[in-house]
């Protein structure tokens, strides 16, 4: 065989490799890929995600004019937690190391309410089932440990990462049983390690924060006596015998407003079994208006509001420890103190205990 006839004979061996049986070949082992319809001429990151607050780029793609990119790897990068990022958007993907190609598509706007498409990755589709239950709290703090039971250790360890970040003790012992679980499921992992190191710190985080707080669960509740905005004055201490939750708030904070309607739903649910709601204002004098515009506009239908209308200089607020609004202490009919904090979904099954 001359040199020209093996020439050509390796370029027909080439063409035969490129093309064969059905076209292009995928030669990479693992691959991210889909299409973004609103994200034409943009860049996507394929991001691995740590339970130490830190993410590593494991790989990044130009997207077409027409929305579509594709990340390929040679080899899968493992169980764990990864997601796609495109700006400041962003889509959680959890993987158990059995997914070959998965596949995201949708608009870019998608994102924030979790309407992506998401194939070829069984424990990412839960995962979004979940994201779209935590944010509407149907999935919450309350109910975790069912959730836990049926559900991919990773899936729940980012929910519980995700959602469930306030400093109390009902949020701690949903990382613990989550930590269980997933180190259980998953031993010797990074994130599984990660994960058991963020328990135990958070846990040691509360103990030390309870420590340093001047009301404790089973103290008995300090007195509060003051005037509603028409003069008459209320005391705390006439309602022993119900369950009250005190709610420090003021009209001017947005958070306490936008709470306002899961605490006047208890109420109205709860209020002819024993339960009380004993509202403490943080408003200032020159505000006392607004108080009563915002009692009237959230149908805060309680008669219990008081308020010595000194802002953060409030007497209560002093004795009970408060530097930050909401604010809630859930007494027991015996007037101690059998929650701090409770608020959104976690306040219900705390009453339902209690009544």
């Amino acid at each position: 065989m001359n040199m020209k006839h093996l020439i050509l004979f390796l370029s027909l061996i080439g063409m035969v490799a490129f093309y064969g049986c059905g076209g292009t070949t995928e030669t990479a082992a693992f691959a991210v890929k889909g299409q973004i319809e609103d994200a034409s001429d943009l860049q996507v990151f394929f991001d691995q995600i740590k339970f130490t607050n830190s993410s590593n780029v494991i790989g990044k793609s130009d997207i077409s004019s027409n929305g579509k990119f594709k990340v390929a790897l040679d080899e899968h990068p493992g169980a764990g937690i990864y997601r796609i990022r495109i700006g400041a958007k962003r889509s959680f993907l959890v993987f158990d190391g059995s997914e070959k190609i998965v596949e995201v598509n949708g608009k870019l706007s998608d994102f924030d309410s979790g309407s992506q498409r998401i194939t070829g990755s069984a424990s990412s589709t839960a995962y979004l089932d979940a994201e779209k239950q935590a944010k509407s709290r149907t999935l919450n703090v309350g109910n975790f440990s069912n959730f836990v039971n049926g559900q991919n250790s990773i899936v729940s360890a980012l929910i519980s990462y995700n959602f469930f970040k306030a400093m109390d003790q009902k949020n701690i012992d949903a990382l613990k049983v989550v930590n269980q679980k997933l180190n259980a499921d998953f031993p010797q992992t990074d994130f599984a390690k990660d994960f058991n190191n963020l328990t135990t710190t958070k846990e040691s985080q509360l103990k030390q924060f309870l420590a340093t707080q001047r009301i404790q669960v089973g103290q008995e509740a300090p007195e509060i006596k003051l005037k509603d905005p028409k003069g008459k004055e209320y005391a705390l201490s006439d309602l022993k015998g119900k369950v009250v939750l005190i709610d420090f708030w003021a009209s001017w904070c947005r958070p306490c407003r936008m709470e306002n309607p899961n605490v006047v739903r208890m109420y109205k649910k709860y209020n002819n079994q024993g339960f009380e709601v004993f509202s403490v204002s943080l408003d200032s004098e020159n505000a006392k208006q607004r108080w009563i515009d915002a009692i009237k506009k959230d149908g805060l239908e309680w008669p219990y509001h008081v308020s010595d209308l000194k802002k953060w200089a409030s007497a209560p607020a002093k004795e009970y420890g408060v530097t930050g609004i909401p604010k809630t202490f859930l007494i027991d009919r015996e007037g101690k103190f059998a929650a701090i904090g409770l608020r959104g979904a976690a306040l219900e099954p705390a009453l339902k205990k209690l009544l």
